[in-house]
């Protein structure tokens, strides 16, 4: 049997550790791609109960399992702009908070808002370098025509997102910056902008800037904030998987690419990168660098407190050990440090 497991003290203990950092700013739980591969519902729960009370959703299935599952109180907040009338019709059905980041999804949102007799609470998503959604800094006319003809829609914030929070401080500095200006330009024009937002988890964790009103909180939760480790935070999620098979192999003797300077024991787990094992994630880059950081590194892997050196590359459906110097036999426990996001193909036990 293979698994992930999500160690629910670590995920309280990140939760606590971003509760020391956001300095009376709303906590709003991102929980885009099942929560970070953690779970949408489990995560949602134990969130809930620490007392978080907003939960950002990028897809409206999620709202409709959240709504099914008794999250009935607490705010949802639809983070993708989206002009689709099926989409944001069910948004309204489940009194979701949603994203308005072109003319177009506000004219449509408006439109169906007013069909139902009711006015829509929205947030504006504004484009200051990430380039996904949002109305550019040139476009205030544009922010400007929801406040004064969209009567059915109700701003209730106003948000961006960094690009490079992660890894760039200067970038992410101007961009800081230009929602600033923003927001001072909708201010001289007497609007109101509500809860103001940009932070991301990199953002709380790397930077000291103002987290204006409400910091957007998901990949900390799971203590895997990409450009490194945070010494606050612990790493959630890793693989247990019994060892298949062990043998003796001689020198020489070739696993995959690599071949072998001495005779060695070798282990078999079957569990690769189709499970997410060793998949670094997409946002970490594609330069030269990256990918020699990549190459160089090795995702942790131990047979029970000892750590255990992988054999030639990761396969995908198997990963070999080096188990020479290691008392283990066919069944023992394997665990592999793997990012919950990456993980498919096996159940989560939660402990």
């Amino acid at each position: 049997m293979k698994s992930l497991v999500i160690d629910t003290k670590a995920v309280k203990g990140n939760v606590a550790a971003v509760k020391a950092r956001v300095r009376g700013a709303q906590i709003w739980a991102d929980l885009t791609g099942d929560a970070f591969g953690m779970g949408l519902l489990p995560t949602a729960r134990l969130l809930r109960e620490a007392g978080i009370r907003t939960f950002a959703v990028s897809d409206p299935k999620d709202a409709e399992t959240l709504r099914g599952a008794g999250f009935t109180e607490e705010t949802l907040v639809m983070l993708r702009s989206t002009a689709d009338e099926e989409e944001l019709s069910r948004l309204i059905d489940m009194n979701v908070v949603c994203t308005v980041g072109s003319h177009d999804a506000a004219v449509v949102l408006n439109s169906l808002a007013e069909s139902r007799k009711t006015i829509c609470e929205v947030q504006i998503k504004v484009d200051t370098g990430l380039g996904r959604y949002g109305f550019l800094k040139a476009e205030t006319d544009k922010i400007a025509s929801v406040y004064r003809y969209m009567s059915n829609l109700a701003v209730v914030g106003v948000f961006s997102t960094f690009s490079e929070s992660w890894k760039n401080k200067k970038v992410t500095n101007a961009q800081y910056e230009e929602f600033r200006d923003i927001l001072s330009k909708l201010h001289s024009m007497g609007f109101e902008t509500g809860l103001c937002h940009i932070c991301d988890s990199a953002a709380l964790f790397k930077y000291d800037f103002d987290l204006m009103d409400a910091v957007r909180v998901g990949t900390a939760f799971s203590g895997r904030v990409a450009g490194g480790s945070i010494p606050s935070l612990t790493k959630v999620g890793y693989i247990e998987a019994g060892i298949e098979e062990v043998g003796w192999f001689p020198k020489g003797h070739g696993v995959g690419t690599s071949v072998l300077k001495r005779p060695a024991r070798l282990a078999v787990v079957s569990v690769g990168y189709y499970h997410g094992f060793g998949v670094e994630r997409q946002e970490l880059g594609q330069g030269l660098m990256d990918k020699i950081r990549s190459w160089r590194r090795r995702p942790s892997v131990k047979i029970g407190s000892k750590k255990v050196k992988i054999v030639g590359q990761i396969g995908m459906m198997h990963t070999i050990l080096d188990v020479t110097d290691i008392e283990c036999r066919v069944g023992d426990i394997v665990t592999m440090d793997v990012d919950p996001v990456n993980v498919k193909g096996l159940p989560r036990v939660y402990r």
